[in-house]
Order: C-alpha cells, then sequence, then structure tokens
C-alpha cells in the first residue's frame, strides 16, 4: 500500500512538472512574438505634461526609437537622459498598444527669478534649482529677488545655495500658502544689510516683513495703505508687534 502511494505521488509530481513547462514555455513564446511582431513597432511619440519645456527638446531622447518594437524599447533609459533637463523633475514612458511611446514629463515650477549682476532673470524653483529658459520671452509671472551674483554662478542645473536664497524663498513660500490673495503686490525682493525687502508693485513701497504671521502683517500693511496716504516712496516696517512703522524712504 505504502509503495503504491508514493508512485501515484510521483505520477502527480511528473504531470506538475510537465504542465509547468508548457506555461513557461508558452509565457516564453508569447514574449518573444511580442518582441518581434511588426504590428508592435514605435511609429508615434506622444508627450505630455510639459509647458516650459518644448516638445521639441524631448523628443530627440526617443526618435531614434522609432521602428523598435514597444518591447524592446529601454524606457527606464530614456527616461533618466530626459531628466538631465534642468527644468525637468519627473518622467514617465509608457508603452501605448499598439505603436505608441507615451512621455509623461513633471516639469519643476519657477517661483521667482534670480536676476544676476548682468541683468539676466533666472527662474529657480522651491529647491532653489536653477532652470533654464527656453524661449526668450519671460513666461512666467513671478517676483525677481535682485542679487549681485554673476552669470558664470548661475548653472542650469544646479543648487543656488546661498542662505539669503533660501531666506528669499522660505518668505515666498509662506506668502503662497498663508497669504496667497497678496502674492500679485510683491514684484520684487532684495535684501539690504541682510534683511528682506520687498517692494509693492501698485506703489513702489519697500516693505520690510518680520519674522511670523506674515498674513497678519500684509492686512496691517494694506490697511495703512490704504487709508494712511503713504508716499510711494515710504518703507514700511512690519518687524513690530501690533505696529505699521513708515519711513522715509532713504531712511
Amino acid at each position: 500500500m505504502k509503495g503504491r502511494k508514493r508512485r501515484g505521488n510521483s505520477r502527480y509530481y511528473l504531470y506538475f512538472g510537465l504542465y509547468l513547462s508548457a506555461v513557461l514555455a508558452l509565457g516564453f513564446g508569447l514574449w518573444y512574438a511580442m518582441r518581434h511582431l511588426p504590428f508592435l513597432e514605435v511609429k508615434k511619440i506622444a508627450i505630455s505634461g510639459n509647458l516650459a519645456v518644448p516638445d521639441s527638446l524631448i523628443t530627440p531622447f526617443a526618435e531614434d526609437q522609432i521602428g523598435t518594437n514597444l518591447f524592446r524599447v529601454p524606457t527606464k533609459d530614456i527616461a533618466s537622459e530626459i531628466k538631465t533637463l534642468s527644468r525637468i523633475r519627473d518622467v514617465k514612458v509608457h508603452r501605448r498598444l499598439f505603436s505608441t511611446l507615451r512621455i509623461h514629463v513633471t516639469e519643476r515650477e519657477g517661483i521667482i527669478y534670480v536676476k544676476s549682476r548682468e541683468g539676466v532673470l533666472y527662474p529657480i524653483d522651491g529647491e532653489a534649482t536653477i532652470m533654464e529658459r527656453y524661449s526668450p520671452i519671460y513666461l512666467e509671472d513671478i517676483p525677481i529677488f535682485s542679487t549681485y551674483y554673476n552669470d558664470s554662478q548661475l548653472e542650469y542645473g544646479s543648487v543656488l545655495d546661498k542662505p539669503e536664497v533660501f531666506r528669499i524663498l522660505a518668505l515666498h513660500q509662506s506668502i503662497i500658502r498663508e497669504a496667497p490673495d497678496y502674492l500679485p503686490i510683491v514684484s520684487e525682493y532684495y535684501m539690504i544689510d541682510n534683511t528682506i525687502n520687498i517692494i509693492d508693485a501698485r506703489y513702489g513701497t519697500r516693505i520690510i516683513p518680520g519674522d511670523d504671521d506674515i498674513a497678519t502683517q500684509l492686512r496691517r500693511y494694506q490697511f495703512v495703505q490704504d487709508n494712511g496716504n503713504i508716499d510711494r516712496r515710504s518703507v514700511v516696517d512690519l518687524r513690530f508687534d501690533n505696529q505699521v512703522v513708515v519711513k522715509a524712504g532713504d531712511k
């Protein structure tokens, strides 16, 4: 009885092994066929998600795959190469049956321009990454940070690792989070004696913000601006609790 049971189990193992081999062979055959079928060759490259970076800069990274079978396209390599563009944060490359290679990019968002000593504007994102412009027109309506950095110090794709830059970014991001209604009034940031100054785009007034509760500070400033007949060249200091100190522009 025991011997017959062992022979029966061996037969089941044999059948299972043959079945598994057949499944693997079928899977391999299908995979091989899919990698060689002519109707699965790339005929179209579709790009999405890009606003600042033109299609003409992204397409060359993949156009040599035209005519290649979709399942033989090195999608990870293409994504890595596209990410070398300073404006690109992330890339996803997908195969779409029957003949489309779809590239979706996520761009870095410029939140301020850094103005060089030579007068060139360089957009940077919230992590201070310097991004290239691909148009002679400044498409982003964002504030300017006037600096004494030379063009040679502002390399595309690098992080502008300067303490004053991170201070300005932190302030600007606080305004974005806490007082977005006041973003349109911010035309320029610059530093005087290690103190951040904001230029009101409407009046040219110089504002010195405090460290806390930027929304309350700007509401207080707006109230004084609307009711106090402030001279356009004035400096409005908001660093004092519950006060708005107005000084002449040369103070």
